[in-house]
Parts: C-alpha cells; sequence; structure tokens
C-alpha cells in the first residue's frame, strides 16, 4: 500500500514509481514511458503514459490534491488493470487537448474521462 502523501513533492514521488505498480496490479498494459510531473501553474501532479491497446492515444490523470485520497494510487492502477480505458474508449473516444493528451479522473474509485481540453 502508498504511504500517505501530504505533499505534492511526495505525490510526485509516489506517483513517479506508478508504472511499476500498476504492472504489479495487472495493468501490463501501461507503456513503461509513463511519467509524473508537477502541473504548470505548481497546483498538481500529472501522470502522463500510453496504453498498448490505444497506441494512437496519449492519456493524461490529473491527481486529486495530497491526501484528498489515501488510496488514489491504488484505484487508479485497479482501474486500469480491470480496463477502464476499453470502457472509457468504446462507446465515444474522448476529445484529446489541445496538446493531444486525452484527461482522465478518478470520480469516487471509478475512471472517467476529464474534458480539461
Amino acid at each position: 500500500m502508498a504511504p500517505n502523501v501530504r505533499t505534492l513533492d511526495e505525490q510526485l514521488t509516489s506517483f513517479g514509481t506508478f508504472i511499476d505498480f500498476a504492472h504489479q496490479l495487472g495493468a501490463t498494459q501501461v507503456q513503461v514511458a509513463a511519467y509524473a510531473t508537477i502541473s504548470d501553474d505548481g497546483q498538481r501532479v500529472e501522470l502522463f503514459f500510453s496504453h498498448g491497446d490505444f497506441p494512437e492515444t496519449r492519456f493524461g490523470y490529473q491527481a486529486k490534491a495530497p491526501s484528498e485520497d489515501d488510496h488514489e494510487k491504488l484505484w487508479l492502477a485497479e482501474e486500469l488493470a480491470t480496463g477502464a480505458l476499453h470502457r472509457i474508449m468504446h462507446d465515444a473516444t474522448p476529445a484529446a487537448d489541445s496538446a493531444g493528451i486525452t484527461w482522465l479522473r478518478l470520480d469516487g474509485q471509478l475512471l472517467r474521462a476529464d474534458s480539461l481540453a
């Protein structure tokens, strides 16, 4: 289980190891080139990744505020491992932003497309 994070730097470090964590939970199609960064406005951590089943799509995940959800990394990894991207992309591909990123967010424990474009 991931430790409780209280600052953006701690959250960034935690999401920096997300790919290994996701693979351990079965989300093996999440590509190794994933990386986490602090947003341009310095207010949140953003995780960027691709997925083997959607090679033309770049995904971005905007993390919740530090300490808002102690299990956020687990919920995200579980959603990716159990096919949430397939559910999201099945009906209609969500619109990407001007940089070509399809944004995602957790709504409770459910992964959803987000319209940050």
